[in-house]
């Protein structure tokens, strides 16, 4: 299918958050993967794929959903006022939908360098520069995929676009994470993240069916083992 973005910049924008190389601190966090490889239920590139591919559908109610909200808010008919009344919400429900203590540690370093990044990105954007303000005082928590969703959607990127693009970002971050700790050969790795394309795809279209009472709807054994990997033994990741 052909592409929807239409503006270069806002291209830009895309391939800038989607480096794996991006300072968000996202090679420090598994979101529970680890405890899955020291239990030896992830120990090859299949096994991988299998979980990764859970992990992208879970997002739908999480992450991407948060970066399609954050579009969504940027297009807005709202004064900049009501806007940022509605993100501080926004930033409240996921901080609240994150039961695990590490994963809302997690995301909220993550959230803080997200933003940062973002309003170098875009620092004349009202609710980009807010956000940062914000997180920087303590007055929200943060969130990278609401930062990531204000950013691309003040480039003019849609909902969609950008939804897709987080979770490539994610995969590709994530499957990074996993070349270390099963550890995966890095050709391994790429052919996981090839597999994972129509999946990251077909998370994007769920993301766009839900609605804001389907944020924080979980994967019971994934969340346990967020859970669980806080008191293990050893470990190579801070989530």
């Amino acid at each position: 299918m052909p592409s929807t973005l239409t503006n270069r910049r806002g291209e830009l924008v895309i391939w800038h958050l989607t480096d794996s190389a991006l300072p968000t601190g996202g090679f420090a966090h598994s979101a529970g993967l680890e405890t899955f490889v020291l239990a030896n239920e992830i120990t090859d590139p299949e096994s991988y794929s299998r979980w990764l591919h859970g992990y992208l559908r879970q997002a739908s109610f999480s992450e991407a959903l948060a970066v399609r909200f954050a579009v969504e808010l940027q297009e807005a008919a709202l004064d900049d006022d009501h806007k940022a009344a509605q993100l501080k919400k926004l930033d409240q429900l996921v901080h609240a939908c994150q039961t695990p203590k590490q994963v809302r540690t997690s995301m909220n370093s993550m959230g803080k360098r997200m933003s940062r990044v973002a309003a170098i990105i875009s620092p004349e954007d009202v609710l980009v520069s807010r956000y940062a303000e914000a997180i920087t005082a303590g007055e929200m928590r943060g969130n990278p995929g609401l930062a990531a969703g204000l950013v691309l959607g003040a480039n003019g990127v849609s909902a969609a676009d950008a939804v897709n693009a987080y979770l490539m970002q994610m995969a590709n971050s994530m499957t990074q994470n996993a070349i270390r700790a099963i550890p995966l050969g890095q050709d391994a790795g790429q052919r996981v993240l090839v597999s994972a394309y129509d999946v990251i795809l077909q998370a994007g279209e769920m993301t766009m069916g839900h609605d804001v009472s389907d944020l924080g709807a979980v994967a019971p054994r994934l969340e346990v083992a967020q859970m669980e990997h806080e008191s293990l033994r050893s470990r190579m990741f801070m989530s």
